[in-house]
Protein backbone atom coordinates (compact mmCIF):
# COMPACT_ATOMS: atom_id res chain seq x y z
CA UNK A 1 0.00 0.00 0.00
CA UNK A 2 1.23 3.62 -0.97
CA UNK A 3 2.72 5.54 2.27
CA UNK A 4 1.27 9.31 3.04
CA UNK A 5 3.59 11.02 4.60
CA UNK A 6 2.09 13.72 6.73
CA UNK A 7 4.25 17.14 6.12
CA UNK A 8 4.60 20.04 8.69
CA UNK A 9 2.19 23.10 7.85
CA UNK A 10 2.49 26.69 8.18
CA UNK A 11 1.08 29.33 10.77
CA UNK A 12 -2.27 29.99 10.18
CA UNK A 13 -2.72 26.97 7.28
CA UNK A 14 -4.14 23.59 8.09
CA UNK A 15 -3.85 21.22 5.17
CA UNK A 16 -5.55 17.70 5.22
CA UNK A 17 -3.45 15.41 3.39
CA UNK A 18 -5.56 11.40 4.35
CA UNK A 19 -8.91 10.88 2.25
CA UNK A 20 -11.63 10.76 3.55
CA UNK A 21 -10.43 13.65 6.61
CA UNK A 22 -12.88 16.05 8.14
CA UNK A 23 -11.52 19.32 9.19
CA UNK A 24 -11.96 21.59 12.10
CA UNK A 25 -9.95 25.05 12.81
CA UNK A 26 -7.32 23.23 15.24
CA UNK A 27 -8.44 19.62 14.82
CA UNK A 28 -8.51 17.02 11.70
CA UNK A 29 -9.99 13.61 12.65
CA UNK A 30 -8.25 10.54 10.42
CA UNK A 31 -11.02 8.24 8.93
CA UNK A 32 -13.58 9.29 11.56
CA UNK A 33 -11.82 6.95 14.03
CA UNK A 34 -9.57 7.80 17.39
CA UNK A 35 -6.70 8.88 15.73
CA UNK A 36 -6.32 12.84 15.47
CA UNK A 37 -4.00 15.41 14.57
CA UNK A 38 -3.66 17.99 16.56
CA UNK A 39 -2.15 21.69 15.67
CA UNK A 40 -3.98 23.91 18.32
CA UNK A 41 -0.38 23.99 20.53
CA UNK A 42 2.03 24.38 18.45
CA UNK A 43 0.82 25.51 14.54
CA UNK A 44 3.93 24.38 12.98
CA UNK A 45 4.12 20.48 13.54
CA UNK A 46 1.85 18.09 13.53
CA UNK A 47 1.38 15.76 16.10
CA UNK A 48 -0.62 12.08 15.55
CA UNK A 49 -1.85 10.80 18.92
CA UNK A 50 -3.92 7.19 18.90
CA UNK A 51 -5.93 6.45 22.44
CA UNK A 52 -3.89 2.68 21.79
CA UNK A 53 -0.82 3.10 19.95
CA UNK A 54 1.81 6.31 19.25
CA UNK A 55 2.19 6.11 15.59
CA UNK A 56 4.63 7.92 13.93
CA UNK A 57 3.93 10.46 11.38
CA UNK A 58 6.08 8.40 8.66
CA UNK A 59 4.54 5.48 8.42
CA UNK A 60 0.92 6.19 8.24
CA UNK A 61 -0.79 4.02 5.37
CA UNK A 62 -3.83 4.77 3.68
CA UNK A 63 -6.30 2.17 3.60
CA UNK A 64 -8.23 3.29 0.43
CA UNK A 65 -6.39 1.94 -2.14
CA UNK A 66 -7.34 -0.80 -4.28
CA UNK A 67 -6.95 -2.63 -7.14
CA UNK A 68 -9.53 -2.74 -9.88
CA UNK A 69 -8.29 -5.46 -12.44
CA UNK A 70 -5.51 -7.87 -12.58
CA UNK A 71 -4.29 -7.68 -16.03
CA UNK A 72 -1.51 -10.25 -15.47
CA UNK A 73 -3.18 -14.19 -14.83
CA UNK A 74 0.31 -14.71 -12.84
CA UNK A 75 -1.00 -12.13 -10.24
CA UNK A 76 -4.21 -13.36 -9.45
CA UNK A 77 -4.55 -16.02 -6.03
CA UNK A 78 -7.50 -18.44 -6.24
CA UNK A 79 -9.27 -19.73 -3.27
CA UNK A 80 -11.27 -22.93 -3.40
CA UNK A 81 -13.04 -22.56 -0.38
CA UNK A 82 -14.97 -25.77 -0.69
CA UNK A 83 -13.13 -28.64 -0.70
CA UNK A 84 -16.01 -31.08 -0.47
CA UNK A 85 -17.53 -30.75 -3.85
CA UNK A 86 -16.25 -31.26 -7.72
CA UNK A 87 -14.83 -28.89 -9.69
CA UNK A 88 -16.18 -28.85 -13.63
CA UNK A 89 -13.53 -27.54 -15.28
CA UNK A 90 -14.65 -26.12 -19.35
CA UNK A 91 -11.34 -26.89 -21.27
CA UNK A 92 -10.81 -26.02 -24.62
CA UNK A 93 -9.00 -23.46 -26.98
CA UNK A 94 -10.11 -19.85 -27.67
CA UNK A 95 -13.36 -19.27 -29.43
CA UNK A 96 -14.79 -23.07 -28.89
CA UNK A 97 -17.79 -21.62 -27.15
CA UNK A 98 -17.01 -22.56 -23.46
CA UNK A 99 -18.49 -19.29 -22.26
CA UNK A 100 -21.49 -20.13 -24.52
CA UNK A 101 -21.96 -23.53 -23.03
CA UNK A 102 -22.10 -22.23 -19.48
CA UNK A 103 -24.63 -19.26 -20.12
CA UNK A 104 -26.78 -21.95 -22.00
CA UNK A 105 -26.27 -24.89 -18.83
CA UNK A 106 -27.05 -22.06 -16.71
CA UNK A 107 -30.52 -21.01 -18.29
CA UNK A 108 -31.52 -24.90 -18.66
CA UNK A 109 -30.39 -25.43 -14.90
CA UNK A 110 -32.54 -22.37 -13.76
CA UNK A 111 -35.29 -23.86 -15.62
CA UNK A 112 -35.61 -26.60 -13.73
CA UNK A 113 -35.18 -25.28 -10.07
CA UNK A 114 -31.73 -25.46 -9.53
CA UNK A 115 -29.69 -21.90 -8.33
CA UNK A 116 -26.46 -20.76 -9.54
CA UNK A 117 -24.08 -18.87 -8.01
CA UNK A 118 -20.60 -17.18 -8.55
CA UNK A 119 -18.52 -17.36 -6.02
CA UNK A 120 -17.37 -13.89 -4.88
CA UNK A 121 -14.60 -15.10 -2.61
CA UNK A 122 -12.87 -17.10 -5.93
CA UNK A 123 -10.75 -14.33 -6.58
CA UNK A 124 -9.33 -11.53 -4.71
CA UNK A 125 -11.44 -8.82 -2.91
CA UNK A 126 -9.93 -5.82 -3.89
CA UNK A 127 -10.69 -7.20 -7.74
CA UNK A 128 -13.20 -5.03 -9.18
CA UNK A 129 -13.66 -6.42 -12.15
CA UNK A 130 -14.40 -10.09 -11.00
CA UNK A 131 -16.77 -8.50 -8.15
CA UNK A 132 -18.59 -6.83 -10.93
CA UNK A 133 -18.60 -9.58 -12.82
CA UNK A 134 -20.40 -11.98 -9.95
CA UNK A 135 -22.99 -9.03 -9.52
CA UNK A 136 -24.07 -8.70 -13.19
CA UNK A 137 -23.59 -12.46 -13.94
CA UNK A 138 -27.55 -13.18 -14.08
CA UNK A 139 -28.15 -10.47 -16.43
CA UNK A 140 -25.33 -11.56 -18.58
CA UNK A 141 -26.52 -15.07 -18.70
CA UNK A 142 -30.30 -13.48 -19.57
CA UNK A 143 -29.11 -11.02 -22.29
CA UNK A 144 -29.38 -12.03 -25.86
CA UNK A 145 -26.30 -10.14 -26.55
CA UNK A 146 -24.04 -12.99 -27.11
CA UNK A 147 -21.39 -10.50 -28.16
CA UNK A 148 -21.49 -8.61 -24.55
CA UNK A 149 -21.70 -11.51 -22.77
CA UNK A 150 -18.55 -13.45 -24.15
CA UNK A 151 -16.48 -10.52 -24.09
CA UNK A 152 -17.24 -9.96 -19.89
CA UNK A 153 -17.73 -13.47 -18.78
CA UNK A 154 -14.22 -13.77 -18.14
CA UNK A 155 -12.47 -16.35 -15.82
CA UNK A 156 -14.85 -17.33 -12.86
CA UNK A 157 -16.21 -19.96 -10.75
CA UNK A 158 -19.79 -20.67 -10.30
CA UNK A 159 -22.11 -22.59 -7.68
CA UNK A 160 -24.38 -25.08 -8.61
CA UNK A 161 -26.86 -25.83 -5.62
CA UNK A 162 -30.20 -27.90 -6.28
CA UNK A 163 -33.35 -27.25 -4.79
CA UNK A 164 -32.92 -28.30 -1.01
CA UNK A 165 -30.30 -26.14 -0.85
CA UNK A 166 -27.29 -28.49 -1.15
CA UNK A 167 -24.42 -27.67 -3.14
CA UNK A 168 -23.54 -30.02 -5.95
CA UNK A 169 -20.54 -28.72 -7.99
CA UNK A 170 -18.66 -25.74 -8.91
CA UNK A 171 -18.26 -24.93 -12.35
CA UNK A 172 -15.01 -22.87 -13.87
CA UNK A 173 -14.30 -21.02 -16.54
CA UNK A 174 -11.64 -19.55 -18.42
CA UNK A 175 -9.86 -17.54 -21.40
CA UNK A 176 -9.27 -20.10 -23.78
CA UNK A 177 -5.60 -18.84 -24.46
CA UNK A 178 -4.79 -19.15 -21.11
CA UNK A 179 -5.76 -23.49 -21.79
CA UNK A 180 -4.33 -23.63 -25.11
CA UNK A 181 -2.90 -21.17 -27.38
CA UNK A 182 -2.49 -22.38 -31.56
CA UNK A 183 0.01 -19.49 -31.92
CA UNK A 184 1.99 -20.95 -29.16
CA UNK A 185 0.47 -24.52 -28.38
CA UNK A 186 3.38 -25.21 -25.16
CA UNK A 187 3.00 -22.02 -23.34
CA UNK A 188 2.78 -22.82 -19.76
CA UNK A 189 -0.70 -22.69 -17.81
CA UNK A 190 -0.65 -19.45 -15.49
CA UNK A 191 -0.69 -19.67 -11.46
CA UNK A 192 -4.55 -20.00 -10.96
CA UNK A 193 -4.60 -23.18 -13.36
CA UNK A 194 -1.78 -24.95 -11.43
CA UNK A 195 -3.39 -23.98 -7.77
CA UNK A 196 -6.53 -25.53 -9.34
CA UNK A 197 -4.93 -28.61 -11.10
CA UNK A 198 -3.30 -29.58 -7.97
CA UNK A 199 -6.41 -29.02 -5.02
CA UNK A 200 -7.88 -31.30 -3.73
CA UNK A 201 -11.03 -31.67 -5.12
CA UNK A 202 -12.24 -34.11 -7.69
CA UNK A 203 -12.96 -32.51 -11.21
CA UNK A 204 -14.46 -33.20 -13.92
CA UNK A 205 -12.75 -32.02 -17.30
CA UNK A 206 -14.83 -31.12 -20.20
CA UNK A 207 -12.25 -30.98 -23.30
CA UNK A 208 -13.91 -29.09 -25.87
CA UNK A 209 -13.47 -30.32 -29.54
CA UNK A 210 -15.50 -29.26 -32.86
CA UNK A 211 -16.39 -30.98 -35.99
CA UNK A 212 -14.18 -28.85 -38.21
CA UNK A 213 -11.40 -27.01 -36.14
CA UNK A 214 -8.66 -25.15 -37.49
CA UNK A 215 -5.72 -26.89 -39.03
CA UNK A 216 -4.05 -30.44 -39.19
CA UNK A 217 -1.04 -29.11 -37.24
CA UNK A 218 -2.88 -27.02 -34.73
CA UNK A 219 -5.52 -29.87 -34.00
CA UNK A 220 -2.67 -32.45 -33.55
CA UNK A 221 -0.84 -29.90 -31.22
CA UNK A 222 -3.91 -29.72 -29.11
CA UNK A 223 -3.93 -33.41 -28.95
CA UNK A 224 -0.57 -33.44 -27.58
CA UNK A 225 -1.78 -30.71 -25.00
CA UNK A 226 -4.48 -32.68 -24.01
CA UNK A 227 -1.93 -35.59 -23.24
CA UNK A 228 0.27 -33.39 -20.93
CA UNK A 229 -2.97 -32.34 -19.17
CA UNK A 230 -4.02 -35.66 -18.60
CA UNK A 231 -0.27 -37.02 -17.10
CA UNK A 232 -1.38 -34.08 -14.15
CA UNK A 233 -5.14 -35.44 -13.30
CA UNK A 234 -5.87 -37.65 -10.39
CA UNK A 235 -6.58 -41.15 -12.24
CA UNK A 236 -8.38 -42.23 -9.00
CA UNK A 237 -10.56 -39.14 -8.34
CA UNK A 238 -10.65 -37.49 -12.12
CA UNK A 239 -13.19 -37.57 -14.80
CA UNK A 240 -13.17 -36.71 -18.55
CA UNK A 241 -15.82 -35.68 -21.11
CA UNK A 242 -15.31 -34.91 -24.31
CA UNK A 243 -17.51 -32.50 -25.36
CA UNK A 244 -18.21 -32.49 -29.23
CA UNK A 245 -19.64 -28.53 -29.39
CA UNK A 246 -21.34 -27.04 -32.68
CA UNK A 247 -22.48 -30.15 -33.86
CA UNK A 248 -25.59 -28.70 -35.37
CA UNK A 249 -22.64 -27.82 -37.92
CA UNK A 250 -21.84 -31.74 -38.73
CA UNK A 251 -23.64 -34.10 -40.59
CA UNK A 252 -24.20 -36.55 -37.41
CA UNK A 253 -27.66 -34.67 -36.36
CA UNK A 254 -30.31 -37.24 -36.77
CA UNK A 255 -33.27 -35.01 -35.60
CA UNK A 256 -34.24 -32.50 -32.90
CA UNK A 257 -31.48 -33.68 -29.92
CA UNK A 258 -30.52 -37.02 -31.52
CA UNK A 259 -27.41 -38.02 -32.61
CA UNK A 260 -25.39 -40.38 -34.45
CA UNK A 261 -22.65 -40.94 -31.61
CA UNK A 262 -20.68 -43.66 -32.90
CA UNK A 263 -20.27 -41.63 -36.22
CA UNK A 264 -19.79 -38.52 -34.29
CA UNK A 265 -17.14 -40.25 -32.08
CA UNK A 266 -15.21 -41.76 -35.18
CA UNK A 267 -15.21 -38.42 -36.76
CA UNK A 268 -13.45 -37.06 -34.15
CA UNK A 269 -11.07 -39.33 -33.76
CA UNK A 270 -10.08 -38.95 -37.55
CA UNK A 271 -9.63 -35.08 -37.27
CA UNK A 272 -7.47 -35.57 -33.77
CA UNK A 273 -5.67 -38.18 -34.80
CA UNK A 274 -5.00 -40.08 -31.50
CA UNK A 275 -6.94 -38.16 -28.85
CA UNK A 276 -8.63 -40.83 -26.81
CA UNK A 277 -5.52 -42.42 -26.91
CA UNK A 278 -4.37 -41.31 -23.13
CA UNK A 279 -8.11 -42.42 -22.36
CA UNK A 280 -7.50 -46.22 -23.32
CA UNK A 281 -9.31 -48.35 -20.81
CA UNK A 282 -6.45 -51.17 -20.18
CA UNK A 283 -8.29 -53.15 -17.74
CA UNK A 284 -8.77 -56.50 -19.10
CA UNK A 285 -12.08 -57.14 -18.05
CA UNK A 286 -13.90 -54.05 -17.99
CA UNK A 287 -12.40 -52.95 -21.58
CA UNK A 288 -15.11 -55.43 -22.80
CA UNK A 289 -17.46 -53.22 -22.09
CA UNK A 290 -16.43 -49.83 -22.39
CA UNK A 291 -13.15 -48.88 -24.77
CA UNK A 292 -12.65 -45.51 -23.20
CA UNK A 293 -11.98 -44.36 -19.71
CA UNK A 294 -13.73 -41.02 -20.94
CA UNK A 295 -17.12 -40.24 -22.54
CA UNK A 296 -18.68 -38.18 -25.12
CA UNK A 297 -21.20 -36.07 -25.60
CA UNK A 298 -22.60 -33.60 -28.04
CA UNK A 299 -23.44 -30.22 -27.76
CA UNK A 300 -25.66 -27.14 -29.48
CA UNK A 301 -25.32 -23.83 -27.73
CA UNK A 302 -28.06 -22.17 -29.88
CA UNK A 303 -28.17 -19.68 -32.94
CA UNK A 304 -26.78 -16.77 -33.54
CA UNK A 305 -28.70 -13.96 -35.79
CA UNK A 306 -27.06 -11.12 -36.94
CA UNK A 307 -29.18 -7.93 -36.34
CA UNK A 308 -28.53 -4.32 -36.42
CA UNK A 309 -27.51 -4.08 -32.80
CA UNK A 310 -24.48 -7.40 -33.48
CA UNK A 311 -24.90 -10.69 -33.15
CA UNK A 312 -27.94 -11.92 -31.02
CA UNK A 313 -28.45 -15.42 -29.48
CA UNK A 314 -31.82 -17.89 -29.63
CA UNK A 315 -31.54 -21.05 -26.86
CA UNK A 316 -31.06 -24.16 -28.93
CA UNK A 317 -32.45 -27.78 -27.86
CA UNK A 318 -32.51 -28.17 -24.60
CA UNK A 319 -31.96 -31.82 -24.86
CA UNK A 320 -28.07 -30.82 -25.55
CA UNK A 321 -27.57 -29.42 -21.97
CA UNK A 322 -29.90 -32.29 -20.13
CA UNK A 323 -27.79 -34.78 -21.61
CA UNK A 324 -24.65 -32.99 -20.72
CA UNK A 325 -25.59 -32.30 -17.18
CA UNK A 326 -27.54 -35.94 -16.60
CA UNK A 327 -23.78 -37.51 -17.24
CA UNK A 328 -22.02 -34.51 -15.43
CA UNK A 329 -24.85 -35.23 -12.37
CA UNK A 330 -23.66 -39.00 -12.81
CA UNK A 331 -20.04 -38.27 -12.48
CA UNK A 332 -20.76 -35.86 -9.47
CA UNK A 333 -22.86 -38.81 -7.46
CA UNK A 334 -19.83 -41.47 -8.68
Amino acid sequence: MPQINLPSTSAGNNTSTTPATSASANNTSVNGGSTAINNSNNPTTSTLTNTSNSISTNNIQATTAKKTKYDDPNEIKVIISNKNIPIVILFGPPSCGKTMLLIRLTRYLKSIGYSIKPIKTFRPADDDNYQNLCNKFDSLVNDDDAAKSTSLIDFMLIEVIDKRGKSLCQILEGPGELYFDPLIPDKEYPAYINTITSCSNRKIWNIFVEPDWMNDVDRRNYVLRIEKLKERMDKSKDKTIFVCNKIDQSNYVISRGKVNLSAARKHIMDLYPDIFNSFKNDNPISRFFSEWKCDFIPFQTGYFTQSNRGLTYQEGPKEYPAMLWNKIHKLIKG
